[in-house]
């Protein structure tokens, strides 16, 4: 014969999602109790309530009970305070050991930890501090001091994209710039979009300028841009694909009334002799990178005497390194130790170096010519 059992089985049926609440207050401190005016209002983090305070008076921290505003008479610890339940003291432990510490919110003096991690709400690290080294993914900084060595493979500066081993303005829609600038020297460098004020109206893709009144370093000279070519079959420092010179000036050498002799440098292309006597004036020694060359003279007083220095030309994948010969009037030629002499005042020539004619006089042949061309003398 079976047996039967009969139970009574109660069921807590499960309702529905309610509404979300508000969100609770936020932590506003550890304040220093010294730092608050009187008249401030804090607050216990009540319904409607954004903060919840705690203060830092006489190195204890009190929590905020009762919202309230603060006088010169309700400190934490004081009679007002303890009779109106303003404060409550924070409890002091000294020591606390324990394998899973969780709190909404800690304020540690000094800390001491083998790892630390920041996760986001997928669990994904987002800061890690683990075996000496750092790995921050994401954060925003201010009023940082960084010493030693930075790497940085992406991101933007400014108006710049960090880009392969360099810096871009992509997506190249706006006038990213760099300005160099020493205003006590007078020295201003820039390059970008656009470096000129808007006041100006104009726009400037570069701009150098050298206004040291100083002379700084001892040279008695200011530069503002110095460019270079050299290594290569052709050499171009400056290319122009369009526009103007404008304010265009020669630098000038003047051959002094006492000067007998003076060989010119590779700077000197605009020469001015005043020597009231005889003088014998070297063309300068070119280099490979030289070619082009422009010397421009004229004499207004004495006799010149005009002759070649050494230079080099080229030869094959090396060079030669010998006097060059001087082509004047109707293609004449003057060997490398001769002088074109000029006795008459007032004349005007110029040279332009080419380093790839070469001429033969006698046996001996020249490589290199200084080109002359004659200015009129009388207008």
């Amino acid at each position: 014969m079976g047996a039967s059992c009969t139970r009574v089985v109660k069921f807590i049926r499960k309702g529905d999602t309610g509404p979300k609440g508000d969100q609770g207050a936020v932590l506003r401190g550890p304040q220093a109790w010294s730092d608050c005016a009187v008249g401030y209002a804090f607050k216990q983090g009540a319904v409607g309530e954004a903060w919840l305070d705690v203060v830092l008076y006489n190195d204890y921290y009190y929590l905020c009970k009762k919202s309230h505003v603060k006088t010169a008479s309700n400190y934490p610890g004081s009679s007002t305070a303890i009779s109106q339940g303003l404060w409550q003291l924070g409890d002091a432990i000294d020591l606390v050991a324990t394998k899973l510490l969780l709190a909404q919110y800690a304020l540690v003096k000094n800390l001491g930890v083998e790892t630390i991690d920041m996760r986001d709400a997928n669990n994904a690290i987002l800061f890690q501090a683990k075996n000496g080294a750092v790995t921050c993914k994401t954060g925003t900084f201010e009023n940082v001091t960084v010493t030693g060595t930075i790497n940085a493979t992406s991101g933007k500066i400014a108006g710049f994209t960090i880009s392969g081993n360099g810096l871009s303005n992509t997506p190249f829609d706006n006038d990213a710039y760099i300005i160099f600038r020493n205003d006590a020297m007078g020295a201003f460098a820039g390059i970008g979009g656009n470096i000129l004020p808007a006041s100006s109206g104009a726009r400037a893709v570069a701009r150098f300028e050298n206004h040291d009144n100083n002379n700084y370093w001892g040279l008695g000279t200011n530069y503002a841009l110095l460019v270079s070519a050299r290594n290569g079959g052709e050499n171009v420092a400056i290319q122009m694909d369009g526009g103007a010179l404008v304010g265009l000036a020669y630098r000038n050498t003047i051959i002094g009334t006492g000067v007998t002799s003076r060989t010119l440098t590779r700077t000197e292309g605009h020469v001015i002799c005043i020597n009231s006597n005889d003088c014998t004036i070297y063309l300068p020694t070119m280099q490979l990178y030289d070619s082009g060359h422009v010397v421009r003279m004229k004499w207004l007083s004495g006799k010149v005497k005009i002759k070649v220095s050494y230079c080099y030309t080229p030869n094959g994948t090396s060079y030669r390194y010998t006097k060059p010969c001087i082509i004047y009037d109707r293609n004449d030629t003057l060997d490398g130790a001769d002088s074109y002499d000029n006795s008459q005042p007032n004349c005007s020539v110029e040279f332009v170096w080419v380093p790839e004619l070469t001429r033969t006089v006698g046996s001996t042949t020249y490589y290199g010519a200084w080109l002359m061309y004659k200015f009129p003398r009388d207008w």
